[in-house]
């Protein structure tokens, strides 16, 4: 588990290991990993079911959270819904793998995203 990166530099998540550690700009996390524009950071074990969007660090430039949910997707609770909601983000759930790719795609075009893989 690695401690938060910033950089300049766009972030990428280049996939897993075997282990199952997803690998950003070289370097391996451990679910639960979030991810910005700038920021990689494994954020603990989290489970989606208790999930509160204010055990998240502030995400002041993001305005869409991808939701990856692991190995299938499933939905996330109402009231985690509604803490992403007052904090100003839309949430998208999908499988983690999913998640992963969406946020590459939307990061390249420069979009406010971010993702949260369990």
């Amino acid at each position: 588990m690695n401690a938060p990166r910033l950089t300049a530099e766009p972030t990428r998540i280049e996939g897993r290991t075997a282990e199952g550690c997803w690998v950003v700009s070289g370097l391996g996390y451990a679910p639960a990993l979030l991810v910005t524009a700038t920021l990689a950071c494994s954020l603990g074990p989290l489970v989606l079911e208790t999930l509160d969007a204010e055990t998240l660090p502030p995400l002041a430039d993001v305005d869409l959270l991808l939701l990856g949910t692991g190995a299938a997707m499933r939905r996330p609770t109402a009231q985690f819904v509604a803490s992403a909601r007052a904090r100003g983000l839309r949430i998208e759930a999908m499988d983690s793998p999913a998640a992963a790719r969406t946020f590459n795609v939307l990061a390249a075009e420069e979009r406010r995203v971010a993702v949260l893989l369990l």
